[in-house]
């Protein structure tokens, strides 16, 4: 009976499960698996939604050429998200900055993280005056309305002489004009369609346009071109529209938005992205990644001439 009941003893003893500090243990090391395979996952999935954001943000520069060249001018950013630019009754864009106006472009209006991509444009497309100016970098927004005055500084004029146009005034246009004097030679109407730009329209050789937007490296630090980087300065010269996905956290970084219409979080550069300003950064590496795609006047020249409109 004694030799039963201590086997009957061992017995229970050796199954009596696990003690509350095991069981502590235990749920531990599985939160810490459980939260190093989640992190896992989500870097895997960004990395999926960073390749296919690369497509996504090259459909959104097709677009934006397709729509150029087709149109021969570029969209207005779209200020209320219903897909769709916004202009004033005067032709001009309503706003410098908005949403991408997805409609008109025929696009998807989100990134992969299912955010609206942003759009910006030279700040003069806000003003009739500039849209309409064929000497004026923002030119290339313009659609309508009537052309700047009829002898006014913007007005576009050729010389005789070498056949080459002019931006500017008369007296800056004869200084380089001889012996012949520079005629006025706006071709543009009161009722004028498509394209307000012209192959004079700045930049070009070292005449800057106004207010284009300027895009840095990543590798630049000041991004003002000011550090000696020797890949610093605008990437994009006579930049005059910004289309752009803030990657990954755009539901935090996001500015265009009606209840947080500032910068939220981010690394320095992509708080450069969102600040309305004129400077933009090209990052393409590392967890501020941002996608970023730009039209310059450069461009819309190449539309021109591919159109034959550049006479």
């Amino acid at each position: 009976m004694n030799i039963k009941s201590n086997q009957q003893f061992n017995f229970n003893r050796n199954h009596q499960g696990f003690s509350l500090l095991e069981v502590t243990i235990g749920l531990v090391i599985l939160g810490l698996l459980l939260t190093l395979f989640t992190g896992i996952f989500q870097l895997l999935s960004e990395t999926e939604k960073e390749k296919f954001e690369r497509v996504g943000i090259y459909k959104v520069q097709k677009a934006l050429n397709t729509f150029l060249a087709v149109n021969m001018f570029l969209p207005c950013p779209d200020t209320d998200n219903d897909g769709s630019e916004n202009r004033d009754a005067d032709a001009s864009c309503t706003d410098r900055e908005g949403y991408l106006p997805y409609k008109d472009l025929g696009i998807n209006g989100v990134d992969a993280w299912g955010n609206p991509y942003y759009y910006r444009v030279n700040q003069q497309a806000e003003n009739v005056t500039y849209i309409t100016d064929v000497c004026s970098s923002a030119s290339v927004m313009g659609n309508g309305g009537v052309k700047s005055g009829a002898d006014g500084a913007g007005d576009l004029r050729l010389c005789p002489d070498s056949n080459i146009y002019y931006c500017g005034g008369t007296g800056s246009c004869n200084s380089v004009c001889s012996p012949a004097s520079c005629i006025e030679l706006d071709p543009r109407t009161n009722d004028q369609l498509p394209p307000y730009f012209h192959l004079a329209t700045p930049p070009y050789g070292s005449l800057a346009g106004s207010y284009n937007l300027q895009i840095y490296p990543q590798s630049d630090t000041a991004y003002d071109g000011s550090d000696g980087d020797p890949f610093g300065g605008p990437l994009g010269n006579g930049t005059v529209a910004v289309a752009l996905s803030w990657g990954a956290n755009g539901d935090q970084t996001y500015r265009y938005n009606d209840a947080v219409n500032s910068c939220v979080v981010g690394t320095a550069a992509e708080l450069e992205n969102c600040d309305d300003d004129r400077v933009f950064v090209d990052i393409k590496t590392g967890e501020g990644r941002d996608f970023i795609t730009w039209v310059t006047v450069n461009q819309a020249k190449m539309a021109l001439i591919y159109n034959g409109e550049f006479r």
